[in-house]
């Protein structure tokens, strides 16, 4: 099947001439701008989990892949160990992990890129979120009543509130991205929902019954070869910023093994276990 592609005349001669789409190498820009519809200009799930196993297969195959995921490591650390007080650890998925699936893409389903290289990474953000859920679950000794949430009650601990800072006042800490040490390993996967007139019937007179014809919906995964490198820093070197980076890491390490992080994680996904 030959397929179209929605490119500016000049982008379009450059993707598709000499065979150069076999070498953009470019994650983010092969699932949100090069994708090729059928002459009907349709693009259905079969072509996107055919895509997605030619992805597995194409990032299996480049070495430069490999030279551009170890050149971003190293700058990656090299800022890392910029700040006076830092730590940093590596960890690899239990099973697969998908962070930032539900993100606006043409393919309904998402995975969270560097919009430069297209590197899978996850988010700072999203890690300090995870150590903070991390505490106020089990790290903190928090005293819950019907007048206080527990966000209020953990900011309350001084610890806590100069690691991740309240809405007023940023925290002492800075979580970076994580980022891949070495080429990831893609992961097609499915999600099927079994009842989807049950789900799409806004009258409710639908019931769930087995009749029903399943709609596939495919996503694309990180496997269980992919390392990660998370570090941890403190913006300033007070005498006691090197024991709240200490206890932010072990916040996150523990996060990632016990909370999990990104999508589906009821279902298995995204558990990492440090590598040390």
């Amino acid at each position: 099947m030959t397929f179209d592609y929605p490119l500016p005349k000049d982008t379009f001669q450059n993707f598709t001439g000499s065979n150069n789409k076999q070498k953009c190498l470019n994650l983010s820009l092969l699932l949100d701008r090069y994708i090729g519809y059928d002459g009907k200009w349709n693009f259905n799930e079969m072509q996107k989990y055919i895509l997605f196993k030619a992805l597995k297969k194409h990032f299996k195959q480049h070495q430069e892949l490999s030279d551009l995921v170890a050149a971003n490591y190293l700058r990656w650390q090299h800022i890392v160990r910029s700040f006076p007080y830092s730590q940093h650890f590596t960890a690899t998925p239990e099973w697969r992990m998908v962070v930032g699936l539900g993100q606006t893409s043409v393919l309904e389903t998402s995975m969270t890129l560097d919009r430069i290289t297209g590197i899978p990474i996850i988010p700072g953000s999203a890690l300090k979120g995870l150590a903070a859920s991390y505490a106020m679950l089990s790290a903190l000794d928090l005293h819950i009543t019907e007048n206080s949430d527990i966000r209020s009650e953990a900011e309350k601990d001084e610890t806590f509130k100069a690691i991740v800072g309240t809405q007023g006042e940023i925290g002492r800490i800075i979580f970076f991205n994580a980022v891949p040490t070495q080429a990831p390993e893609l992961e097609p996967d499915i999600m099927n929902n079994h009842y989807p007139e049950y789900y799409s019937d806004k009258s409710d007179k639908t019931a769930p019954t087995s009749h029903q014809n399943p709609v596939p919906v495919y996503f694309l995964t990180l496997g269980n070869k992919t390392h990660f490198a998370f570090a941890v820093a403190g913006r300033d070197d007070k005498s006691d910023t090197k024991t709240l980076v200490e206890k932010a890491t072990e916040w996150l390490r523990s996060g990632l093994s016990d909370l999990g992080i990104g999508a589906k994680t009821a279902a298995g996904y995204g558990y990492l276990i440090p590598d040390d």
